[in-house]
């Protein structure tokens, strides 16, 4: 496993999020607001908390796993 790089938000490929609620299925690769993406692990709605608070880790952007 790579560490996470840090990556200009929204990284290529990521689509920005709006943070006020999770998406409704699948599975996603998640950039947090501190700029670092995880292409290492798949989250689903259930798994994050998908609402901003304003932190470092709230997700700003994803991309879907197909």
């Amino acid at each position: 496993m790579m560490p996470c790089p840090i990556k200009p938000i929204p990284a290529p490929g990521f689509t920005l999020i709006s943070g006020k609620r999770a998406p409704t299925d699948g599975e996603y690769f998640c950039q947090f607001r501190n700029g670092l993406v995880d292409e290492d692990f798949k989250r689903t709605p259930q798994s994050m908390r998908w609402v901003h608070d304003g932190g470092d880790w709230d997700i700003v952007a994803v991309k879907r796993v197909d």
